[in-house]
C-alpha cells in the first residue's frame, strides 16, 4: 500500500510539472521495483553532460537495482554536482534556474544537477575604472565567474560569501562578500536585512538593487560606490567594506560608501603618493567648478559687476549687449544644449559618434556666437564646465553635480552671490546629514578626524598601516610595523 502511495505521488508530481507547460522536456528511465522521471529545459541545460554523466550511467544501472535518490548520487551520479532535495515545492524553481531535476517513484527525495547551459561574456577590459597600472580584467554578468575572480586574489579563509535571492520573479541570486575578522558586523547584517526586505517581481541589475537597498531614494548623491574591477573590490574588500555582486550584472557595490571616496581612482593606489595628492587635487576643483563655473558667470554679470575691474566690467556688458536675453537664460540654454550633445554621443553607434560630437560642438558654437545667441565668453565657460564634469573618477557623482548644477544656476539667477552662498550652505547641510549604513557620508570631515583625513585626503589609502577609524572595522591594523634586524648589516657585509 505504501509502494502504491508512492508510485502515485510520483505519477501526480510529474504530471503536475508537465500541465504547466514551461517547455519541460522529461526523459522517463525504469528500474527494478519503479522508474525515475529526468526534468530538464533544454535551452538552459548541457545536454551532452546530461547524457555522459547522468542518463549514461543511470540507464545502465537502473534494470538490477532499486534506486533511491542517495543511492544514485554516490554510486552513479559521482562525476555530476548534484545534491538531495526534499521540498518538492521547489523543484520548478529548479527547473527554471538550470537545474537537472531526477524524481524517483520509490523515494520522496529527488536529487537536483547542476548542468547550466548559459552563453556568458569573456572576461573583458574595464570601460568605467579604466587605470594604467592594474589587471585588466572587470566583472561580467555570471555571478560565479565574479566570485571566482574575487577568490582567486583573496586566498584567505575568512573570506564569506552570503548567498541570497531577491525578486519574486526572477528569483535573482544576490552574493554578499565580506571578510569575517575585519568588516563591520553592522553593514553586514544591515545589508542582508534590507535584501530580505525587498519585495518586487524582480531584480535584473545592480542598480535596481541599489535603489531599493537605499532608506532615501530621493537623494542625488550615491551612497553606495560602483565597483567593476575585480582589484579595486579585492581592494575595498581588505579595507573592511563589503561588495555585493547581482547575477547578470557586470557592476558590484560597495558599502559603506562616504564621500571623499567618490574621488579616488584606481591608479592613486597604483602611482607615486604625490602624483596621487596631485591628481586628487584636480578631481576636487574639476568638481567644483562643474557645479559653480556657470553660476558665478551669472551672479558677475547681472548683480554684482561692481565685483569686477571696470575695464573688464565693460567688454562683458558690450558683450551680453548683443544678446537677446538676460545672462540666466542664456547660461541655461547653452548648458541644455551641451546636455542634449552628450546624450546624443551616448545614443548613436560609436564609430561616429566622437566625429558627430567634434563637428556638432564646434558648427553649433561657431554659429550660436554669430547669430549673437551667446556671447563667446560664456560659451568658453560652458566648455570648461563639460570638460571638468569628464575628470570625476565616479560617474554618479558627476551625474549628481550636473542635476545640481541647473538648479544652482536657476537660484543664482534669481538671487545673485546670496542665492549662490545658500544654496551651497544647503548642500553642505544635505551632505552632513546623509550616512551609508551607519557610516557619516561626510567622514573624515564630519566628524573630523585627523588620522583618517591624512591618509584619506592627502596620503595614498594604500600604504597606510592601519584601516580608516570611520569604518570601525574589527581589525583596524592592515601592515604590521617593519622592524630593523640588529644583524641584519652584519650579515649583509660578510
Amino acid at each position: 500500500m505504501r509502494l502504491a502511495t508512492k508510485q502515485e505521488r510520483f505519477h501526480h508530481l510529474v504530471n503536475s510539472i508537465l500541465k504547466l507547460n514551461l517547455n519541460i522536456t522529461r526523459r522517463t528511465i525504469p528500474y527494478e521495483g519503479g522508474r525515475l522521471a529526468v526534468l530538464y529545459i533544454k535551452q538552459l541545460t548541457d545536454t551532452k553532460q546530461l547524457s555522459e554523466n547522468v542518463i549514461r550511467p543511470l540507464v545502465s544501472a537502473s534494470p538490477k537495482i532499486c534506486l533511491t535518490a542517495e543511492l544514485a548520487m554516490n554510486r552513479f551520479l559521482y562525476a555530476a554536482d548534484c545534491s538531495i532535495k526534499k521540498n518538492t515545492a521547489k523543484i520548478v524553481d529548479s527547473i527554471l534556474s538550470g537545474q537537472t531535476v531526477i524524481l524517483f517513484s520509490t523515494d520522496t527525495a529527488y536529487l537536483t544537477v547542476n548542468l547550466q547551459k548559459i552563453e556568458r561574456r569573456t572576461i573583458p577590459t574595464p570601460e568605467i575604472e579604466f587605470a594604467l597600472r592594474a589587471g585588466r580584467d572587470s566583472f561580467i554578468e555570471n555571478l560565479d565567474t565574479n566570485i571566482s575572480l574575487i577568490r582567486y586574489r583573496i586566498k584567505d579563509k575568512n573570506l564569506r560569501i552570503k548567498m541570497l535571492e531577491a525578486g519574486k520573479r526572477t528569483k535573482t541570486r544576490i552574493a554578499i562578500i565580506y571578510l569575517e575578522d575585519v568588516a563591520n558586523d553592522t553593514v553586514v547584517s544591515e545589508l542582508e536585512k534590507r535584501i530580505e526586505r525587498i519585495d518586487v517581481d524582480g531584480v535584473v541589475e545592480s542598480g535596481e538593487l541599489q535603489s531599493l537597498l537605499l532608506n532615501n531614494r530621493n537623494n542625488l548623491f550615491p551612497q553606495m560606490g560602483l565597483v567593476e574591477r575585480s582589484d579595486m573590490a579585492c581592494r575595498l574588500l581588505l579595507s573592511g567594506r563589503v561588495i555585493t555582486l547581482v547575477e547578470g550584472s557586470g557592476l558590484g557595490l560597495s558599502a559603506p560608501a562616504a564621500f571623499i571616496e567618490f574621488f579616488y581612482s584606481c591608479d592613486d593606489l597604483y602611482e607615486n603618493r604625490f602624483f596621487g595628492l596631485f591628481m586628487r587635487i584636480i578631481r576636487y576643483i574639476s568638481a567644483f567648478t562643474t557645479l559653480t563655473a556657470s553660476s558665478v558667470y551669472v551672479a558677475l554679470t547681472s548683480f554684482h559687476t561692481d565685483a569686477m575691474p571696470a575695464d573688464y566690467a565693460i567688454l562683458l556688458a558690450e558683450m551680453n549687449s548683443r544678446v537677446p536675453f538676460p545672462s540666466v537664460v542664456g547660461a541655461f540654454l547653452l548648458e541644455f544644449l551641451i546636455e542634449v550633445i552628450r546624450e546624443s554621443l551616448l545614443r548613436v553607434p560609436r564609430h561616429i559618434g566622437s566625429a558627430i560630437g567634434i563637428v556638432g560642438a564646434i558648427v553649433i558654437g561657431q554659429a550660436a556666437i554669430s547669430a549673437g545667441l551667446f556671447s563667446p565668453l560664456m560659451l568658453i565657460i560652458a566648455s570648461v564646465s563639460l570638460l571638468t564634469s569628464f575628470v570625476a573618477a565616479d560617474y554618479t557623482l558627476a551625474n549628481s553635480f550636473r542635476i545640481l548644477k541647473f538648479m544652482l544656476l536657476i537660484i543664482t539667477g534669481f538671487f545673485g552671490f546670496y542665492g549662490f552662498t545658500l544654496f551651497l550652505c544647503l548642500i553642505l547641510s544635505a551632505l552632513v546629514s546623509l550616512n551609508s549604513f551607519g557610516v557619516p557620508y561626510m567622514a573624515p570631515f564630519a566628524p573630523f578626524n585627523l588620522y583618517d583625513f591624512i591618509r584619506g585626503f592627502i596620503d595614498n589609502t594604500a600604504m597606510s598601516p592601519l584601516r580608516m577609524k570611520y569604518l570601525r572595522t574589527k581589525d583596524n591594523r592592515r601592515k604590521k610595523r617593519q622592524t630593523k634586524s640588529k644583524n641584519a648589516g652584519s650579515s649583509w657585509q660578510q
